[in-house]
């Protein structure tokens, strides 16, 4: 009597090759989600440390509007845990403009000039388009350059002491990993609105300029006067009359 065919079972070497198929499936499917969940972590702290440099940078052009520059350079430095997130520290510097760059190249630079037109005759030919230019056209270049050397020369110093590279650092533990950027802009400040740290009533309104007096809420205007009549009332328009010498309200007259 013949047994049945029993069914065929897998091998040990195919139950070894698929556990590592799935094995090395396992591997890459776990770093493909370790990665996604890091970059999210990063998105997220990258965001967060925007908006605070953001406010920073608005906080610290409002403090040196209000006070002014010092002679030399800045730094400060601190976390965020007044705005709950203590894991985010910035470094701020406030640096001086190069003392090798003088009034001239200050303003050269500003106007998009370079190398070596930058000079007062060169500022104004290529202000009133001569270009270099000889004979006539370089004439007015020529007689204003020497009459507005000490106006340009004054303006570059008042300039250079108003002005100041901010540089902003905003970093970060992402793990164990250290994360930072660095935001720069300018600052220039000619009039600080409040010296000494006090911004007053009205830091807005510029030095000399009194800001103007508030009024009680219902008060009204004083109008002229006109002499004879009572004081505090006002006079009616030019070539208005009262009701009664119109002859309109109710007959009278």
């Amino acid at each position: 009597m013949t047994r049945p065919d029993r069914p065929r079972g897998f091998s040990l070497l195919e139950v070894l090759v698929a556990l590592s198929v799935l094995a090395l499936s396992m591997m890459a499917l776990g770093d493909l989600v370790g990665n996604a969940l890091r970059n999210h972590a990063y998105a997220r702290d990258l965001d967060a440390a925007t908006l605070l440099a953001r406010a920073k940078v608005a906080e610290l052009e409002e403090t040196y509007e209000d006070k002014g520059f010092k002679d030399f350079d800045e730094t400060e430095e601190g976390d965020f845990a007044g705005a709950g997130q203590p894991r985010f520290r910035w470094r701020a510097e406030v640096l001086k403009p190069s003392s090798a760059m003088g009034p001239d190249q200050l303003v050269a630079a500003l106007l998009g000039m370079t190398g070596g037109e930058s000079g007062s005759q060169e500022l104004l030919s290529k202000l009133l388009g001569t270009g270099g230019q000889a004979g006539p056209a370089a004439a007015p270049a020529g007689l204003l350059g020497a009459a507005l050397q000490s106006q340009l020369t004054a303006f570059g110093e008042a300039l250079k002491a108003s002005l100041r590279e901010l540089r902003l650092t905003v970093a970060w533990k992402d793990g164990r990993r250290a994360r930072q950027f660095t935001v720069v802009t300018h600052l220039v400040v000619l009039h600080p609105r409040a010296p000494g740290g006090a911004r007053g009533t009205a830091p807005d309104v510029p030095p000399g300029l009194s800001a103007p007096a508030a009024q009680p809420a219902g008060s009204a205007q004083p109008g002229p006067q006109v002499p004879g009549a009572k004081p505090g009332t006002t006079p009616s328009p030019a070539g208005s009359q009262p009701w009664w010498r119109t002859g309109t309200g109710g007959g009278q007259r």
